[in-house]
Order: C-alpha cells, then sequence, then structure tokens
C-alpha cells in the first residue's frame, strides 16, 4: 500500500481582540504568510482567488519549527529565507526553499516578539517587541551581529519597518504612542513624533522608500518623509470612522495604502492629497467582522483579516473578489457524509466547518467547543445534515453542505463520552454520558433516558444500526485489588439493539482484554468486526461472526502514545488509526503484518480520523490541518 496526499485545508490565521494580525506576502506578491498557533503558513494566492476549495497539497506549506505561539512573519525580499518571531522572544531564520532547514535563532527578550522585517539587500533582519531593556533591534541575518542600537521607546514597540533603499532608516511606532525614526547603519535614534493620542499598532516604509506611514488606536493616520523621518502631515479623518486602525499597507506604486479598522472597515488613501478615497464595510459590521490585519500584494489585490480569521479578498477599489473561510486553533474531531462526501470538522473554538469535495469551507459558530460529530451513511434518505455534540451538553442539527444550524439544540444536562445512530433509520442518536447514563435523541427532543446503565464511566461508544442492532460501550476499571494487585480491566460492553427504546438494550458480551483505558470504539461497516483502541498504544480487533465475539488481531501496537481515534474505510479491510504519537497507521486486515504510516501528520498529536466513500480518508489534529490521504 502506497499513501497520496491529496488535499491540505489550512487553518485561519490565529487572532485575538484588540490585538493586530500579522499578515505580509513575498516581494513577488505570490505567497501570503501568516501565524497559526505555533505554525507559520504560506498559501498561494492564486489558489485562494481562485476559491474552488479544492486545496491541492502544493498550494500551501507549514513550518513548525517553533515551540511557542507564533506572532509574525517575513520572507526575505530575494525569496531565500524567513524570519519568523513567537511570543517567547525568539525569532527564527529558516530556508523558504528547499528541506525549509532552520538556519539560526536568536533569543532577543524576555516578552513577545510583535513584528519582524527585512532590509531590500536580505542581508539584515529587524524585529521590534515587548523586553525589559530592549524593546527592538537591527541584525545581520546570518550572524545575529547587531548593527547599532534601535531605541528611543519606553513601553512595547508594535510594528518596525525598514527602509527599502539606501541609506537605509528604520521606523518604529509603540504603546508610548510615539513613532522613532532611526539612521544608519550602524543604527541610533534620530528624532521621535508623538502626535498620536493613543497606541501606534502599525508603521510601514513605502516600496519606493519616499515616505513612512504611521496608523493608531486613536484612529489617526500620518505620513512622514521616509529619508529624513519629517513629519509630513496628518490625514483628515472620516466622519464616520472609530476605533482602533489596527493595520497599513501600501501599495506597490506607493501612491496609495489600505487600512484595517475596528470599525469592521477596509480604507483606502491617496498619499498625495491626504485623504481617504475608497472604503468597503465587512459582513454585518459585527464583531467577528472586525479587520485586524492587512497586506497589498499586488497592483489590484488586497487581502484582509477578520477577527473570526476569514480571508478577505479585494481589487484595487475594494470590490470583495472572494472570501477564504475555515477555523481556527486545533481540531478536535472530523466526520465524512457519505452521501455527498463532504467533510466536517470543529475544535474548541466552538467553530463546525463543512468542507465540499470541490467548495470552500462554510462554518457555524457553536460558541462552545466541539466533542463529537456524527454523519449520516449512504442508505440515509433524509437531506445531508450532521449533528454536533458540544461542551455545552448540548446536540444541534448542521445542514450539509451550508453549514446552517437546523432547529433549537437538545439540551442534554450531562457530559456526553460517545454518540452513535441507534436506529437504521438514523433518525435517533444514542450517547454516553459521564453519569453512566444511555440518552436518546431526537431531531427535536429527548426521547429517553436510562440512568446507570453501566456501573462505571463510559470512555468510548459505537453503534451499528439494524435489525437487530449492536452498541459497544468501553467504561472504565473496577477500582479495587485482588491478589494484592491493584485490578487493571478495562471492559467494554456488547449490547444488542433489538428496537429503539431503553428496554431494547439487551446485553450480549462483555469483551476483556485492554489493560489500560479504552479510548475508541468503530465497528466496521459490513459488520463483521469491532475495532477498540487505549491509552496504551494497544489496538484490537474483535470478530462478531459468531455467537460470542472473538479476538481476531492483537499485535496492532505500533503507536508509541495514547491512540486518539479509530475508523474504517468503506471496504471494511482497512482500519485507520491517529495518536498523540502524531502519526496515523493503515492497518491492512488481510495481511495484519502489512501497514502504512504517516509520519508527522499532525504536530501535538492526532485527533480524529474519518474514512470517506472514495476510499479517501480525512485525519485532524493539534496544528489545525485537515490532511486528505488516498491509497495508491
Amino acid at each position: 500500500m502506497t499513501l497520496q496526499q491529496i488535499r491540505v485545508i489550512p487553518p485561519l490565521p490565529s487572532t485575538e481582540r484588540g490585538q493586530f494580525c500579522s499578515i505580509s506576502s513575498d516581494k513577488a506578491g505570490e505567497r501570503l504568510l501568516y501565524c497559526s498557533g505555533s505554525n507559520v503558513i504560506w498559501r498561494q494566492l492564486a489558489a485562494l482567488a481562485e476559491g474552488k476549495g479544492a486545496d491541492k497539497p502544493d498550494d500551501s506549506f507549514c513550518w513548525n519549527g517553533h515551540t511557542k505561539k507564533t506572532t509574525c512573519a517575513s520572507m526575505s525580499p530575494n525569496g531565500q529565507w524567513v524570519v519568523s518571531g513567537d511570543v517567547s522572544g525568539a525569532i527564527r531564520v529558516w530556508g523558504a526553499k528547499g528541506e525549509h532547514i532552520q538556519k539560526n535563532e536568536y533569543k532577543l527578550w524576555a516578552g513577545v516578539v510583535k513584528d519582524v522585517g527585512w532590509s531590500d539587500d536580505s542581508g539584515r533582519i529587524v524585529a521590534a517587541g515587548d523586553g525589559n531593556e530592549m524593546r527592538a533591534t537591527a541584525l545581520i541575518w546570518d550572524t545575529g551581529s547587531k548593527t547599532g542600537e534601535v531605541g528611543g521607546h519606553t513601553k512595547q514597540v508594535n510594528s518596525i519597518s525598514f527602509r527599502p533603499q539606501r541609506p537605509f532608516r528604520i521606523a518604529t511606532a509603540g504603546e508610548d504612542m510615539m513613532v522613532a525614526f532611526h539612521q544608519g547603519p550602524p543604527f541610533k535614534f534620530v528624532r521621535s513624533h508623538k502626535n498620536h493620542s493613543n497606541f501606534v499598532n502599525a508603521v510601514r516604509y513605502s516600496p519606493d522608500g519616499a515616505w513612512f506611514v504611521s496608523v493608531g488606536s486613536d484612529s489617526q493616520v500620518i505620513l512622514y518623509e521616509g529619508k529624513e523621518g519629517e513629519l509630513v502631515k496628518e490625514f483628515e479623518k472620516p466622519e464616520d470612522i472609530s476605533g482602533s486602525l489596527w493595520g497599513v499597507a501600501w501599495s506597490p506604486d506607493s501612491a496609495r495604502f489600505a487600512t484595517c479598522g475596528g470599525d469592521k472597515k477596509v480604507r483606502i488613501w491617496d498619499r498625495e492629497a491626504g485623504a481617504q478615497v475608497a472604503e468597503a464595510s465587512v459582513g454585518s459590521c459585527a464583531l467577528p467582522d472586525m479587520q485586524v490585519g492587512i497586506a497589498w500584494p499586488g497592483a489590484d489585490c488586497i487581502t484582509s483579516v477578520c477577527l473570526d480569521g476569514r480571508i478577505l479578498l479585494w481589487d484595487g477599489s475594494l470590490k470583495l473578489c472572494g472570501t477564504v473561510d475555515g477555523t481556527q486553533g486545533p481540531l478536535a474531531c472530523v466526520a465524512c457524509d457519505k452521501k455527498t462526501g463532504a467533510l466536517i470538522y470543529g475544535g474548541q473554538e466552538g467553530v463546525v466547518a463543512v468542507a465540499g469535495q470541490a467548495s470552500s469551507p462554510a462554518k457555524a459558530r457553536i460558541g462552545k467547543g466541539i466533542s463529537h460529530i456524527i454523519t449520516h451513511s449512504e442508505a440515509y434518505a433524509g437531506e445531508p445534515e450532521a449533528w454536533v455534540v458540544s461542551l455545552d451538553d448540548c446536540v444541534r442539527r448542521l445542514s450539509v453542505p451550508a453549514a446552517d444550524v437546523l432547529g433549537a439544540p437538545v439540551e442534554l444536562k450531562e457530559f456526553v463520552t460517545g454518540a452513535g445512530w441507534l436506529d437504521a433509520a438514523e433518525s435517533k442518536l444514542v450517547v454516553a454520558t459521564s453519569k453512566n447514563s444511555l440518552i436518546c435523541i431526537s431531531d427535536d427532543k429527548i426521547e429517553w433516558s436510562k440512568p446507570n446503565a453501566v456501573p462505571r464511566r463510559p470512555t468510548a461508544l459505537a453503534t451499528l444500526p439494524g435489525s437487530p442492532g449492536l452498541l459497544a460501550l468501553a467504561i472504565e476499571k473496577t477500582e479495587g485489588v485482588v491478589a494484592g494487585v491493584a485490578n487493571s480491566e478495562y471492559d467494554i460492553q456488547l449490547f444488542e439493539i433489538a428496537e429503539a427504546s431503553a428496554e431494547g438494550l439487551r446485553e450480549k458480551a462483555v469483551l476483556k482484554k485492554h489493560a489500560a483505558e479504552v479510548t475508541a470504539l468503530r465497528f466496521s461497516p459490513s459488520g463483521e468486526f469491532l475495532a477498540s483502541s487505549d491509552a496504551q498504544k494497544q489496538i484490537l480487533v474483535w470478530s462478531l461472526g459468531g455467537d460470542t465475539p472473538e479476538l481476531k488481531i492483537s499485535e496492532w501496537v505500533l503507536h508509541t502514545s495514547r491512540v486518539t481515534c479509530l475508523d474504517w474505510l468503506p471496504d471494511s479491510r482497512k482500519l485507520l488509526s491517529g495518536s498523540l504519537d502524531q502519526k496515523v497507521f493503515v492497518w491492512n486486515l488481510d495481511d495484519p503484518k502489512t501497514k502504512v504510516e504517516i509520519k508527522q501528520a499532525h504536530q501535538g498529536g492526532v485527533n480524529s480520523v474519518a474514512g470517506c466513500p472514495d476510499g479517501s480518508f480525512a485525519s485532524v489534529g493539534f496544528d489545525g490541518f485537515v490532511l486528505v490521504h488516498k491509497i495508491g
């Protein structure tokens, strides 16, 4: 067996209310760079503009060399290197081509790195942030040697910009409401400007080096001469402007620049006229529409970032050309609608996204973390939908692929540890809860509840709808000591579903082979097998063909950490497994010694896998990526 990666859906930029989001492009205007978690991601702008949602593997790249949350990244003008900063005060320089090997790491200060940049000859790096004594610096990129002092500020420096022509200059902006100007190299502080009345959030040199502009939380836009750093003018404020201006980006011809703001608007300003010439409001001007990051990669291409991570693509007159939606942060679960092939996934941010096979993701905000997603089989007669269980102890139905929430949520008031379809029509959902209960839910209410259905807390659940159907429920071990040894048996209780009622569940068998908490259960689509996994890397496959289940496979122990998830491919002969060891395995039931391994599938660990009807499969993890592979 061989594997081919056929689709990658990257996470959206990490954002935070009250903070600007650093996005940038390469000098050619072909790639958009941003930070997500501890990763630095770039995506091809041409692919984003197409908006087809196919997300080919070559359309994006992720560098995961940081161990802390990343905050900013910039590619060198020659396209050879990238510098990125994180919350620990470290910057890393790594290759933009080839193996993307890290060249150097420089620990600048103890606080966050807020902004980084390059000189036009790709020989020097500048960085700004929050240190005790040093808050901004200029370095030789390959040695880390300082080229003078970049000072003048008494509080955190939010932004730094390097003049792209000689003689080199550096402009900085900070929370001391000051813009500072430096000459060099070696660089030294020359003058400061205190025309802002609140935090200065961004400063940027024009591409021709003749000007630089600053924007701040006072909604002010101020222009300066680029070579000597003299104040040129303050731009006239539009009547409707309010809140902070979080970012600024120049057009390639240096004649205009764009700003993004807390008033949910993107604005274009004319340098010569000293006034705004265009503006565009985003969405319904709700809180998620707040604009916190901006870049101007090409003459007719502006990109901005919303507070909820959406990437917006505008033309030069602020006509919205496209929206890139999705999720932010780690992902907890993924499922595939067997009829449409759409992927439904979500995580701790409380957002569920639906990605069709040839469409960009649509999303719904639930408001609480997503713990389980249950989709329908190809035999389901209704309209495509998914049932979503969230950490507010509610179950919601979601349309596919529109991602609209259907009806009112069903409140359970108990934490759900597992869920699956109870009846062959897939109209009733049975969930196991942390209070040892089983609860049956229809589309708008609780049908029945069975308290103390099992003697101990359930840890995983799987169902096989049918006539009769099967329900497998893993439970915690019995407390106590036998012959001086602590009990270490974690049982799986197997029930027959005679009918979709509390009285219709009849215990059929108890499976006793796991010596650690059972983390996942999955019936094969054919109903012949049950797969189970535990917290000590064990994967077992049980044969259900006879009156009594029999252990068929017990030697699949190649994971090195907790196995978090299982799923079957449609042929019922291949099993998927994911683990905290960051690996995904594809196991072959017909040849148990044959397997395919995806090393480092997801940084931080794999949380969920899902088989798809075309034989491909999806995986998600702590890195926020959705990866789709196909067996060759």
